[in-house]
């Protein structure tokens, strides 16, 4: 039972937190961001493993805390500018996933 609920959890906590970040800079719920920020902890230590990421996955995180706290004064577009980072990770790893599958 173990062996399926972790990744199970794993994987779902990816489109989560990219979900609960994006919900939260559009209806400036600060803590929204916040929750997708412990949810993307998970998915940033496995990518921190990456050699194309080198030790910048381990931040990403810390990027999703930044976006709430310029959410929380106000500055939309800085949070969006600060996920950004997390998303395209996501947008990466997904690609490669895919294209790993397919050849």
């Amino acid at each position: 039972m173990m062996g399926i609920l972790i990744p199970l959890l794993f994987w779902l906590s990816i489109p989560l937190s990219l979900i609960l970040s994006i919900i939260g800079v559009l209806k400036d719920k600060f803590w929204f961001v916040l929750l997708g920020a412990v949810l993307f902890i998970p998915i940033a230590y496995y990518l921190n493993g990456s050699p194309s990421l080198n030790g910048f996955a381990i931040l990403l995180p810390l990027f999703q805390v930044a976006a709430a706290a310029a959410l929380r004064e106000g500055y939309k577009r800085w949070a969006w500018i600060l996920l950004t980072p997390a998303i395209l990770s996501v947008l990466w790893f997904v690609i490669v996933i895919l294209f790993y599958q397919l050849s």
